[in-house]
């Protein structure tokens, strides 16, 4: 049988772009890369016909399907699928080989979803940050990685700090914090430790960071991380407590002080003090079995 030459209306390359939405720049970058077949040229022009225009829509249609041009190479050189035997198909070698490309093709495919799938989970997690970044601005809250408890309190107590020093010290100590919530190491059930406003409580707080960790003695230090777990039991009834110890991670909490030891704030010995108070504080709130 003879195949007829199917012949068309030359267009230029301006032409084709505007019909695929796209730009002469881009159409130029395609053929640099062997995606898109460069025409033969006629009085200095260049001839496209619908057979560019199809590629390059398909091409553009695939790209905007967010798959690679690597994986459109193979899609594109990939025989289509018409569902008509023909009598010159090529022997089983090249069959074989057609279907192993075939495969490699559906499993570009299966990797671009996958990863639009994952970008489709990240953007979401950012709209919802984004909404609570927002409801907290809309009411004057601070807007940071922080929790609105845990900036609150820390607002209320930098606005109450009697001198710089001790104003300096809560900011220090919120910087950690908001480094640790920013990590993903801060253990939900941390929230305890910020409490609502209450001004013996406040007052108390200002007073430990008013001293400086570096000027106390080792039994200071000792009696310094056993009063800040008293302070938390205090505020507690044993039934919280012994939630709470059920429910902490003991590897997030000891995380969270190897980040704490990492940042050299407030003193190494406060801070394996204060770990080893707290730990052993968890298992004594477990209640017995």
């Amino acid at each position: 049988m003879i195949r007829v030459p199917c012949e068309t209306v030359p267009m230029r390359v301006a032409e084709i772009a505007e019909l695929t939405g796209t730009t002469v720049r881009t159409v130029r970058y395609y053929h640099s890369l062997g995606l898109l077949p460069v025409p033969g040229e006629r009085g200095g022009w260049r001839d496209y016909d619908l057979g560019h225009v199809a590629r390059l829509s398909r091409i553009r249609w695939l790209v905007q399907a967010g798959v690679s041009l690597e994986t459109i190479r193979r899609v594109l050189d990939e025989p289509e699928a018409t569902g008509v035997e023909r009598i010159d198909d090529a022997p089983a070698a090249g069959a074989a080989g057609a279907r192993s490309a075939a495969g490699s093709v559906v499993e570009d495919l299966a990797e671009a979803l996958a990863a639009v799938e994952d970008h489709l989970a990240e953007v979401s997690r950012q709209r919802d940050m984004l909404s609570g970044l927002l409801e907290r601005a809309r009411t004057g809250s601070t807007v940071s990685p922080m929790s609105p408890r845990m900036a609150a309190f820390f607002d209320r107590l930098e606005q109450a700090a009697p001198d710089e020093a001790t104003r300096c010290a809560v900011r220090k100590e919120r910087d950690l914090t908001d480094l640790a919530c920013y990590r993903g190491q801060m253990p939900p059930e941390a929230e305890f430790l910020f409490v609502d406003p209450d001004p013996r409580y406040d007052a108390e707080s200002l007073a430990l960071y008013s001293q400086d960790p570096t000027e106390l003695s080792d039994a200071q230090i000792e009696q310094r991380a056993r009063d800040m777990v008293s302070r938390l039991e205090a505020r507690l009834t044993p039934e919280h407590l012994a939630d709470l110890a059920n429910s902490v991670d003991t590897e997030a909490v000891q995380a969270l002080f190897r980040l704490i030891t990492t940042t050299g704030y407030p003193d190494a010995r406060l801070t394996r003090t204060l770990e080893r108070e707290f730990l052993t504080a968890i298992d004594r709130w477990r209640p017995s079995e």
